[in-house]
C-alpha cells in the first residue's frame, strides 16, 4: 500500500520546485521556499517537539564556560590523592567542560530529573514551568535532550545510564532516549516501589489509582560492549524470613549442615555433552546434622546455629540438568547405590564459568546438594538470604528513615542510598566513575562511598547540581561533608572532594588565553582526579618554569607526575631527571577550539 503523506509530500516538493523557478532571482522567496522545504522533509517518525532555547545556550555563545575551585570546601581526608568532584551551576555548562575532561571516560551514570510535574519541581530559564503550559512537555524535552546528549558521547563503551522518573515523562523519555542511544541499547525499565499504598499520593479522590512506583530507563551506550551486571538482589535475615514461612505455611527447606564432608575417593571419569571431563568421587564418613540437633548440641539458638555454621547448610533438590542427568546414567552404569557422591568439573557457561566446580549428589535419585551459601551473605554477623529481582524493585523499606540520611533535609525528591548502592553495584568493576548531573541531595554521592566501604572499591564519583534555593551549598556539600566526618550513629566515611563552581570568560576578553590558562589547573585536576599542590602534583607551563624545577628537584622527592605546557622543551638532562616520574602533556582540547574562534591558540 501507498505511503499516503510521502505521496503529498513529494507533490508539495514538486510545487515548490516550480515556485523556486519562478522566482529564481528573487533571494528572499528562495530562502522562505528553503524553509518551507527543509519543514517539510524533516523528521517523520519519533518523538518531535518545539525546540526552546535556555539561557544559558545564549550565554554560552558569547562567553566560555569554565570551573573556578572553591578552595575552602575541599574534603582531603585520604592519602591517596584520588578526588572525587562536585560542581556547581548549570549543568549544561558543566556537562560542556566535562566533555573535554571525560568523553568516552564515564562508566556509570545515574540521574533523577526534574518530574515536570507543573508543581514547582522543573525551573526552565528562572521560571517554574506550570501545569498549563502550553509549552510543558516541549520545554522538558528541549532540556533533557541537550544533556543527555552529551551524557552519551561522556559514556565509554562499556557505560550505561540509568534515568529515574515518573509516569509524567516517561513514555517521552522511553522515545527521546531510544532516538538518543539508539533502541537497539535499550536494556530495561525498573519499576521501583516508592511508597505504601496507603500513603502513595494522587488519585484515591478522582478516577486514577494512587501512584506509588517511579520508573528507572537504563541504556548502554554500546549493548555489544557492556559488561554482564551483576544481580539485583532482596536481602532478609534468616530467622525473619523462616518465620514468613512458618506463617504462611510453607516449608523451609535449608535445615541440614554438612558438618564433615568426609575423605573423597576417586572412582573414574565420565563426560558431559559436549565431551567434557567430569570427575566423580565417592565420599566415605560423611557426616550431617540438622540444624535443630546442632543448636541442641552446642546449646545456642536457631538462629545462632545458621550464623555459625550457615556456609555448610544445605537442602537437596530433584531438579533436571543435563550433569544431573549424566551422573544418574553414570551411577546406574557403575552399579552404585546408597551412596553419597561429588563429581568436579569446569563449567563453560554460567557464574562458575572456567572454574572447577564441585557438587555432591545423595542416593540412587541422585539428588543434588543446594547450599544456602549459594543465595545467602552474612553482612555485619548476620545471615541474609538474598533473592534476585528482576525490573520490579521493592524500595518501600528503604523510605522509612529517609530524612536523616546524609543529616541533610529535602523535601522534594531524595532518594534512599539502598537504590543508588543497588543500581551502582550492578556494574561488575569496583574502580568505575560515576556521573550525576542532577545530583539533588547527594545520595549518588554517598552510595559510592558507602559502597567502596563496604568491598574495598576504589569507585569515584562527579555530582553536578545547580544552587537553587542554595541546594548546593545547604544540602549537597554539607551532606558530603556530613558522611566523610560522620554523623548521629553513622561512623565516618574518609574521601576526598573538590568542589568546583561554574563561570564565564567573556569570548571578547582583550588577552583570551592568559584568562583561560587561569582555569587550566581546574581542568587537569577534574581529568586525572588529583589535586596539583606543587609537590607530589606539579604544572609546568614554561621552559623557566621547567629550569626551576630542575635546580630544586632534590626539593619533590614525593612527585608523582607533572602536567607540561606542549610549548616546553624538556632537555636531555630534564628527560633523565624526570623519569621515574609520570609526564602528562596538556593537552588542546581544553579551550584550543575556542581560541582558534578568535584567533588565538596556545
Amino acid at each position: 500500500m501507498p505511503n499516503l503523506s510521502q505521496l503529498k509530500r513529494q507533490r508539495m516538493l514538486a510545487l515548490l520546485d516550480k515556485i523556486k523557478e519562478e522566482h529564481k532571482t528573487d533571494d528572499e522567496m528562495l530562502i522562505a521556499i528553503g524553509e518551507i522545504e527543509n519543514a517539510l522533509i524533516s523528521k517523520k517518525y519519533g518523538l518531535v517537539w518545539e525546540q526552546h532555547e535556555e539561557k544559558v545556550d545564549v550565554a554560552m555563545q558569547t562567553n566560555i564556560p569554565v570551573f573556578t575551585e572553591v578552595a575552602e570546601k575541599e574534603i582531603s581526608l585520604v592519602s591517596d590523592w584520588n578526588y572525587n568532584f562536585l560542581l556547581e551551576g548549570d549543568n549544561l555548562h558543566s556537562l560542556y567542560l566535562l566533555e573535554k575532561t571525560h568523553k568516552g571516560a564515564i562508566d556509570l551514570i545515574y540521574i533523577d530529573p526534574p518530574y515536570n510535574t507543573g508543581h514547582e519541581d522543573f525551573v526552565y530559564d528562572d521560571n517554574y514551568v506550570a501545569e498549563e503550559d502550553s509549552f510543558r512537555h516541549s520545554k522538558w524535552l528541549s532540556f533533557m535532550e541537550k544533556r543527555l546528549r552529551i551524557a552519551k558521547e561522556l559514556l565509554s563503551e562499556k557505560g550505561v545510564i540509568f534515568i529515574q522518573i515518573s509516569d509524567i515523562e516517561m513514555a517521552h523519555l522511553k522515545c527521546l532516549c531510544d532516538d538518543i542511544f539508539d533502541e537497539s541499547n535499550f536494556l530495561n525499565i525498573i519499576s521501583v516501589n516508592m511508597k505504601n499504598i496507603a500513603g502513595a499520593s494522587g488519585g484515591g479522590e478522582d478516577k486514577r489509582f494512587k501512584k506509588n512506583c517511579e520508573y528507572i530507563l537504563v541504556y548502554a551506550k554500546s549493548y555489544d560492549f557492556m559488561p554482564l551486571f551483576n544481580g539485583p538482589y532482596v536481602y532478609t535475615e534468616i530467622s525473619d524470613l523462616i518465620q514468613r514461612y512458618i506463617e504462611e505455611g510453607k516449608s523451609w527447606k535449608y535445615t541440614t549442615v554438612l558438618l564433615d564432608p568426609g575423605e573423597k575417593e576417586y572412582i573414574s571419569s565420565t563426560v558431559d555433552g559436549d565431551g567434557n571431563e567430569i570427575k566423580v568421587y565417592r565420599r566415605k564418613n560423611v557426616v550431617t546434622m540438622s540444624i535443630n540437633q546442632i543448636a541442641k548440641r552446642d546449646g545456642i539458638t536457631v538462629k545462632e546455629a545458621y550464623q555459625k555454621y550457615g556456609i555448610n547448610v544445605f537442602r537437596t533438590t530433584n531438579s533436571q540438568s543435563s550433569i544431573r542427568t549424566r551422573i544418574i546414567e553414570y551411577r546406574q552404569e557403575q552399579g552404585i547405590h546408597d551412596e553419597i557422591l561429588s563429581i568436579e568439573y569446569t563449567p563453560k557457561t554460567g557464574k562458575n564459568k572456567g572454574v572447577i566446580y564441585e557438587q555432591f549428589y545423595k542416593d540412587d535419585v541422585c539428588n543434588l546438594f543446594v547450599w544456602l551459601r549459594d543465595t545467602a551473605e552474612t553482612i555485619d554477623g548476620e545471615l541474609y538470604k538474598k533473592d534476585l529481582q528482576g525490573t520490579y524493585w521493592d524500595m518501600n523499606g528503604a523510605m522509612k528513615n529517609l530524612t536523616k540520611e546524609g543529616a541533610v533535609e529535602f523535601s522534594n525528591g531524595k532518594k534512599p542510598v539502598d537504590l543508588l548502592k543497588q543500581i551502582i553495584s550492578l556494574y561488575p568493576q569496583d574502580d568505575i566513575t560515576v556521573l550525576d548531573f542532577f545530583a539533588g541531595s547527594a545520595t549518588t554521592g554517598h552510595a559510592v562511598v558507602a559502597l567502596n566501604a563496604d568491598d574495598g572499591g576504589t569507585r569515584k564519583f562527579i555530582l553536578c547540581t545547580n544552587n537553587e534555593n542554595n541546594i548546593c551549598k545547604e544540602k549537597t556539600y554539607p551532606r558530603l561533608k556530613n558522611v566523610a566526618h560522620g554523623y548521629g550513629k553513622y561512623a565516618a566515611i574518609p574521601f576526598n572532594l573538590k568542589y568546583y563552581k561554574t563561570d564565564f570568560v567573556s569570548r571578547k576578553e582583550e588577552f583570551l588565553s592568559d584568562a583561560l590558562l587561569a582555569h587550566m589547573r581546574e581542568m587537569i585536576q577534574l581529568e586525572h582526579g588529583v589535586k596539583i599542590d606543587g609537590s607530589n602534583y606539579i604544572m609546568v607551563m614554561s621552559d623557566e618554569e621547567a629550569d626551576e624545577l630542575q635546580a630544586n628537584w632534590a626539593n619533590y622527592p614525593n612527585a608523582k607526575a607533572l602536567y607540561v605546557s606542549k610549548n616546553v622543551l624538556f632537555t636531555t638532562e630534564q628527560c633523565v631527571l624526570f623519569a621515574d616520574t609520570d609526564i602528562y602533556i596538556i593537552p588542546d582540547y581544553y579551550f584550543n577550539f575556542e581560541l582558534k574562534e578568535v584567533g588565538e591558540s596556545w
